[in-house]
């Protein structure tokens, strides 16, 4: 109940976005406006503006839209006082400028959502490396065990968070990161070759180990972040969110004490108590043994939930100015990211199963609601990205086929014809309802697998 209430706030609160980027400009290029709804079906509620637009809250949560006048939806011919407010007499800058004004609203709601998160500061582990892998590029730049790294290229990293952050802006074309480090109470620089990342399923936060560093190691408190398929995790009925408890009426208060027990007990029933929407239940599991005859689940912690010392603390934290510079970054990132990650689906070296439907969405809002304010407040933003990107593919009744349709318009000097505009409309209606069934497949599978 708790993720659909988030599910539904964020829901609201990114549809308010897209739709008013559609209705704010909608009004500064003239056109007159209907009716603002957010949701669909029957209405809630609902109150005439004073400027003539119809408000309205609907039952179902799932979208919304901008009614514009438009001759050719309008039942009864449009008052000749009221034919220059009209959508489609507008000329083709002005009707791309409305169309393109929802996604640029989600992108430009990121940008605010990840300054707000970066003014207030992302508390995090300070960037202390622990052992470093030989012979990789972090060994080859002599970086050692107990250094920690204060800049990357004159950028000051105050966590991890902000060490990878800094070093991806190199990775995305490759090339050397200076890096200025604290070693033993020496300021020393290091000059690091960081290869050209490649996008793949593992993400970003796969950098930092690649290079060879691995952070100081704080107690992770034990709750899962994957599940694999067909392990033993997964046939007991563990799923991702879960908090491992107890074995054997045994309290285990951390990943690292779970793992050796794990890895101790293999082919052993263990009866293990879980912590599930703020609900204990117990289960029963049988660790599988691997070549070298000790136990394994299939499953991996979820790295957001460690208690980290006071001593080893710190906060990623920018200047209003210095923010909003952040701020856009994180949001190209994310946006170029979310659009390799499209391409590698359509090419196959992405699976579609990374697709989510609202289930998935509701889980995340609800998880992510509670681990405070920002957290949520940085779902809202990577849902936003993801909806404004969405809206752009070129599919019929999406934001972006239109403005393929404009593009057509634009080419050949006229608008396509309505036959051709009702066919595409099918077409794009068609491709929605199969990526629908694939998001809500993919939810279920999750859900039910």
């Amino acid at each position: 109940m708790q993720s659909l209430l988030f599910f539904i706030l964020a829901l609201a609160i990114l549809v308010v976005v897209h739709e008013f980027g559609h209705f704010w400009v909608a009004r500064r290029c003239g056109v007159k406006v209907l009716k603002f709804s957010v949701g669909f079906g029957k209405p809630l509620w609902k109150k005439q503006g004073k400027d003539g637009t119809e408000y309205v809250l609907a039952a179902i949560p799932l979208g919304g839209f901008v009614k514009m006048l438009d001759e050719r939806e309008s039942e009864s011919d449009v008052a000749p006082e009221d034919l220059d407010k009209t959508f489609n007499r507008k000329p083709l800058g002005s009707r791309v400028a409305i169309v393109a004004a929802g996604p640029i609203a989600n992108f430009l709601f990121a940008v605010l959502a990840y300054w707000i998160i970066f003014v207030v500061g992302i508390p995090g582990l300070r960037p202390i490396v622990d052992d470093i892998i030989p012979e990789s590029a972090a060994a080859q730049a002599q970086i050692i065990k107990g250094d920690e790294i204060k800049k990357v290229d004159g950028l000051t990293t105050p966590t991890w968070m902000a060490v990878q952050k800094a070093i991806v802006l190199v990775a995305e074309s490759g090339g050397i990161a200076e890096l200025t480090v604290n070693s033993g109470g020496v300021e020393l620089i290091r000059s690091m070759v960081i290869p050209k990342w490649q996008f793949n399923a593992a993400g970003p936060k796969s950098l930092i180990a690649q290079l060879g560093m691995n952070p100081i190691n704080v107690p992770l408190r034990p709750v899962i972040g994957s599940v694999i398929a067909g392990g033993a995790a997964e046939q007991a009925g563990i799923k991702i969110g879960d908090e491992l408890i107890a074995a054997n009426d045994v309290v285990v208060n951390s990943w690292s004490a779970w793992v050796t027990l794990i890895r101790a007990n293999a082919e052993t029933a263990l009866t293990v108590d879980i912590k599930r929407d703020k609900r204990t239940m117990s289960m029963i599991l049988r660790p599988k043994k691997t070549a070298d005859n000790s136990g394994k689940i299939g499953a991996g912690v979820d790295v957001s939930y460690t208690s980290i010392p006071a001593e080893l603390a710190s906060e990623l934290r920018y200047s209003p100015l210095a923010a909003l510079n952040q701020a856009l970054i994180e949001t190209w990132q994310f946006s170029s990211s979310t659009v390799k990650s499209l391409v590698g689906m359509i090419r196959g070296t992405v699976s579609s199963k990374n697709i989510g439907g609202p289930i998935s969405i509701a889980q995340f809002a609800g998880a992510s609601a509670e681990r405070g304010l920002l957290s949520f407040i940085s779902f809202l933003a990577m849902i936003s990205i993801s909806l404004g990107i969405l809206n752009l593919l070129p599919i019929p009744v999406l934001d972006g086929g239109h403005l393929a349709m404009y593009l057509v318009e634009w080419i050949k000097g006229s608008p396509l014809s309505e036959q051709a505009q009702l066919q595409g409309q099918k077409v794009g209606m068609l491709l929605l309802l199969m990526l629908m069934f694939l998001a809500f497949f993919n939810d279920l599978s999750r859900l039910f697998g």
